[in-house]
């Protein structure tokens, strides 16, 4: 049996998670000030140095607006919040997008990979065309595997359409994908049990087939048309 390295929070990073579920929970609104720094010490036994780490923290991922003579104050999230904002927020629900943060997702899908499906398509290389096909290969081989391996498959997944935003040229798109990362191999550990291993490598191949056969647009409806049928799924469940 193999358990693995079991990681303990350090006590910043508790007040930044017992801090944030405040917040998302309502019990802290914006406007709210915190304790100051001093008083945060004393109720929690936490060094000075690491509260004003953790304050900055939460600053960074737009929970809390920092000054001089106010000091810590609830920022308006919506506004302020970067997808660590977001990471927080499904972690609050168990890892778990609601049906909201699941649509907003799969739109900003369509806008940054449909861009990407097009570029590719429209440019397309035979290296391009050989990248993308190495990983279906490694998607293939874990399909045939007796014992099957769904981690491993989303994985395969996300490093193909991650390929497409790669191989498209455009610098941004690799990068927003790495960024949505925690939330995309989610979205492809549901799709996988929603629609099947085989579906989905099935799904891949043809977004492959029609970049070399340099249909720009058709790549781009098809990828609509997956995301339409995938929010019915979950509309029916």
């Amino acid at each position: 049996m193999s358990i693995g390295v079991i990681e303990v929070p350090t006590r910043r990073a508790l007040l930044v998670q017992k801090i944030e579920e405040q917040i998302l929970t309502g019990k802290l609104r914006a406007g709210d000030s915190l304790p100051s720094e001093r008083q945060l010490q004393e109720e929690t036994h936490i060094s000075k140095t690491m509260i004003h780490a953790a304050l900055v923290e939460l600053e960074q991922k737009g929970f809390l607006e920092i000054t001089p003579r106010r000091g810590a104050v609830v920022a308006n999230y919506t506004e302020t919040g970067t997808m660590e904002t977001l990471n927080a927020r499904i972690r609050l629900n168990g890892g778990n997008m609601t049906a909201k943060q699941t649509r907003s997702f799969l739109e900003a899908r369509i806008a940054i990979e449909g861009a990407a499906l097009r570029r590719l398509a429209e440019r397309r290389t035979d290296e391009d065309l050989a990248y993308l096909e190495q990983i279906l290969a490694q998607a293939d081989a874990l399909l045939e595997r007796e014992k099957s391996d769904d981690a491993a498959l989303a994985d395969a997944l996300f490093r193909f359409h991650r390929g497409i935003c790669l191989r498209s040229g455009n610098e941004f798109f690799p990068l927003l994908l790495n960024e949505f990362r925690p939330i995309i191999m989610e979205f492809w550990m549901r799709s996988i049990a929603v629609f099947g291993a085989a579906s989905n490598v099935h799904l891949a191949k043809r977004y492959l087939e029609l970049i070399r056969a340099g249909d720009a647009e058709g790549a781009f409806h098809r990828l609509e048309r997956s995301v339409n049928e995938y929010l019915s799924c979950l509309d029916e469940q």
